[in-house]
């Protein structure tokens, strides 16, 4: 069962759930969680721990529901005019999606998923005559003060 609650997503709409609304809101709900348990697998530990972080998790399922509920046509159309009058939508705010925002992440402390580039230092590259076109295998052509320029052989 969800953290957050169709209360929760009423609030966030500022109305009441509709009859077909809440059919779906429950469902929404464990759909939202289950995006914030991929990256926060301790997720229930830490509600019952700390009963700010269970409120912040409610709010953020809830602001992820509600997003889904405002789109008008399930978020098919973006901005729509008909002579003068035009509008177009905040996906913020009314995307269709249920998505985490990158804002909701870091609320919940969690940043965001990064690489990490391996950077070498052109070893066997810089000792050994390698063709260029294998110098992806042995190291980038990189060098530093500790290596010898590109092409020199040091020995064995």
């Amino acid at each position: 069962m969800a953290i957050g609650k169709p209360a929760d997503v009423e609030t966030s709409l500022m109305r009441d759930l509709t009859e077909t609304e809440s059919q779906y809101v429950d469902e929404l709900l464990e759909r939202a969680e289950r995006l914030l348990r991929a990256r926060i697998p301790d997720l229930d530990q830490r509600a019952e721990e700390d009963q700010e972080f269970a409120l912040l998790v409610a709010d953020i399922e809830a602001e992820a529901v509600a997003r889904v509920l405002r789109a008008p046509d399930n978020g098919i159309m973006r901005q729509e005019g008909e002579g003068n009058y035009s509008y177009s939508l905040n996906l913020q705010v009314a995307s269709g999606l249920l998505d985490i925002l990158d804002d909701d992440w870091a609320k919940l402390g969690i940043g965001q998923i990064r690489s990490v580039a391996v950077e070498t230092d052109g070893y066997l590259t810089s000792r050994r005559q390698v063709p260029p076109q294998w110098r992806f295998q042995f190291g980038w052509g990189g060098g530093d003060q500790l290596s010898t320029p590109l092409g020199e052989d040091v020995g064995p």
